[in-house]
C-alpha cells in the first residue's frame, strides 16, 4: 500500500506536490494529520504539514478521534469515537473544490467526535449534486436510501444533520427536508439555477426541486447562512431560503469573502458556528436572524 510519505517522495515537480497535498487535504482525518512525522517528509511537504496542523489548532486543540473509511470514491465516512450526547450523523456536501471551504481535517476538527459521525460527499462533475453523488447515488432520493443502508440509524439516536458549502449548499437543505433531518444548513449556498454550471444536456437544474415534489415541510429546521462581506452570497442565500418553504436566512456577522468557513476558522469561530447553528436543537422560533446573536 502506498503511503502519503511515499507519494510525497515520488513527487518531482511543484505540480506533483500540489496534487498530493490537495488529495490529502480532501481526505485525511485530524488523527491522520497528527500521526504524520515531519522528519519523514520532504522539506516542502513538511512545511505544508505545519500549516495544516496550524489550521487544526485554530479549529480546536487535541485531534478529534475520527476513523476514516471510504463508502465510494466520492463518499467518505468518518466514524467518531467517544461517549458524548446522543450521536448524530452529519452529512456534508462539498463545493466545487471538493472540500467544505477548508481542508477536511480542519472541518472535522471543529466537530465533536464523541457525539458525531460525518459523511463528506463530493461531486467531481461540479454539477451541484443535481446528478447525485457520482459512483454512489444517482439523485437525492437514491442518496437518502444509500446512506440509510450503509449507515443504519441505530447508531445515530441524535438524528441527521446536513450541511453544505457553496455549490453544495442547496443539496444540503433539500436532502435535509427529504430525510427529515434535525437541522440542515447551507453556507454561502445558492439554488443551482443561480449558479454558473457547465452541465451536460441530460442534467436538469430543477432536479433538487423534483426530488421534493411530494415532501411537504416537516419538523426539520432549514437555514441558509451567508456572511455580511459578500452581497452576492447574501442575495443568493435569501433567494434559496425563500424558494424552500419553511427555510430561513441567517446573516453571519463576520466580514469576509465567499468561503465563509475559511474566515470563521481564521477567527477561531468555526467550532462555535457548527455547535450553535448545525448541532444545536434550538426551536425554529428561537433562531436569531443574525449570528452570533446579540447578548
Amino acid at each position: 500500500m502506498t503511503t502519503l510519505p511515499d507519494r510525497f517522495a515520488a513527487c518531482r515537480t511543484a505540480a506533483d506536490f500540489y496534487r498530493v497535498q490537495i488529495d490529502a487535504e480532501n481526505l485525511l482525518s485530524p488523527a491522520e494529520v497528527e500521526a504524520l512525522e515531519p522528519a519523514g517528509l520532504p522539506p516542502q511537504a513538511a512545511a505544508w504539514l505545519g500549516k495544516l496542523r496550524g489550521m487544526l489548532m485554530l479549529a480546536g486543540g487535541g485531534a478529534q478521534a475520527f476513523r476514516r473509511r471510504d463508502l465510494s470514491d466520492n463518499a467518505t465516512f468518518y466514524e467518531g469515537e467517544g461517549e458524548g450526547s446522543p450521536r448524530c450523523l452529519v452529512v456534508a456536501f462539498t463545493g466545487i473544490a471538493m472540500r467544505m471551504n477548508v481542508p477536511a481535517p480542519a472541518f472535522l476538527q471543529a466537530l465533536p467526535a464523541a457525539s458525531c459521525d460525518v459523511v463528506i460527499l463530493r461531486d467531481p462533475g461540479r454539477a451541484a449534486f443535481l446528478a447525485g453523488v457520482p459512483g454512489y447515488a444517482a439523485d437525492l432520493p437514491a442518496l437518502a436510501a444509500r446512506l440509510a443502508a450503509d449507515l443504519p440509524g441505530g447508531r445515530h439516536p441524535g438524528g441527521i444533520r446536513c450541511i453544505g458549502t457553496s455549490a453544495g449548499g442547496a443539496a444540503a437543505l433539500y436532502l435535509g427536508r427529504l430525510v427529515r433531518a434535525r437541522r440542515a444548513v447551507s453556507v454561502d449556498g445558492a439554488h443551482p439555477a443561480a449558479l454558473k454550471l457547465r452541465l451536460p444536456d441530460e442534467v436538469d437544474r430543477g432536479a433538487l426541486d423534483a426530488a421534493l415534489a411530494r415532501t411537504p415541510p416537516g419538523p426539520e429546521v432549514l437555514v441558509a447562512a451567508h456572511g455580511i462581506g459578500d452581497l452576492r452570497d447574501a442575495v443568493r442565500g435569501r433567494l434559496l431560503a425563500a424558494g424552500l418553504p419553511g427555510a430561513r436566512a441567517l446573516t453571519v456577522a463576520v466580514q469576509g469573502p465567499h468561503g465563509l468557513f475559511g474566515t470563521l476558522l481564521a477567527r477561531r469561530l468555526l467550532g462555535r458556528f457548527l455547535a450553535e447553528v448545525l448541532l444545536a436543537d434550538t426551536p425554529p422560533d428561537g433562531l436569531p436572524a443574525t449570528w452570533p446573536a446579540a447578548t
